[in-house]
């Protein structure tokens, strides 16, 4: 199969060979995707680059934990219906050595999601990380249903999931973003209130939006630039969602990098 690889940390240009290596195949419980689309996150350029110090790992590394594709081959103890099944992926290269950024990858068959036929290879790419760090956010702590929830970051990829999901669990949303734009990215993934941090009044106008009554629950972007503003205006009746990592950006979004590539 044609793979992207490498073996020490280092900047992409320096460290990364795109050749020909054997395909993996399924063991007890896996199955081998084709590929159709490999998803690229922060965490990956974090890996590469060897950031903690600790090595690489493996004696060679297949970058990205997220991708999708289409199930070609099932090991011991999966149904064989699964074969063709449209899927995407993630964690393929979470505790393991070889990822999506590749024709072929081989992965437990829990870690291969349905991918429904509406929905393509470079969407369904981009949904491991992000969306899986969104839901966690936001429902962590049980139902939002009734709720008024406040994403800050509303138009990158993870706090547009953010906003996605908790509209869809009954939450009144209010998402802040850095331009006019972006107010129109977070409105259109569902939010009911879009504020631009960099023209608006945002704790004021929160308090407005919500009688003065502020949010009860609030997710935030690690970057900072509108926390203060944020713990101003929630009030956390005894929730405190968890910290997610760097938020991480699909098309048209512009906090973060998350992209996706055709295999």
């Amino acid at each position: 199969m044609r793979a992207a690889w490498y073996e020490r940390g280092g900047p992409a240009g320096e460290v990364l060979t795109v050749g020909e290596m054997d395909a993996p195949r399924p063991g007890p419980g896996e199955v081998l995707v084709r590929l159709r689309a490999s998803g690229i996150n922060p965490g990956e350029i974090k890996k590469r680059a060897d950031w903690m110090g600790f090595g690489i790992g493996y004696p060679r590394v297949i970058p990205h934990s997220d991708g999708a594709g289409t199930i070609e081959e099932v090991g011991e103890g999966v149904s064989s219906s699964r074969v063709g099944q449209r899927v995407w992926v993630w964690g393929a290269q979470s505790g393991r050595p070889f990822g999506t950024a590749a024709q072929y990858t081989a992965l437990p068959q829990a870690q291969a999601v349905p991918l429904p036929g509406g929905v393509g290879f470079e969407v369904g790419a981009t949904l491991g990380i992000p969306a899986r760090t969104a839901h966690r956010c936001v429902f962590a702590d049980g139902s939002v249903s009734g709720k008024v929830v406040l994403v800050s970051g509303g138009a990158g990829t993870v706090g547009g999931f953010a906003v996605s999901f908790a509209k869809w669990g009954g939450a009144r949303v209010i998402a802040t973003v850095g331009s006019e734009e972006q107010v129109e990215v977070a409105l259109e993934a569902g939010a009911d209130h879009a504020l631009n941090y960099r023209t608006d009044d945002v704790a004021a106008r929160v308090g407005e939006i919500t009688d003065g009554s502020g949010a009860e629950a609030s997710w935030r972007s690690p970057s900072g630039e509108t926390w203060p503003w944020t713990r101003r205006r929630s009030r956390r009746s005894g929730r405190s969602p968890p910290t997610p990592p760097t938020p991480t950006r699909s098309r048209g979004c512009h906090s973060g990098s998350c992209s996706s590539r055709t295999l």
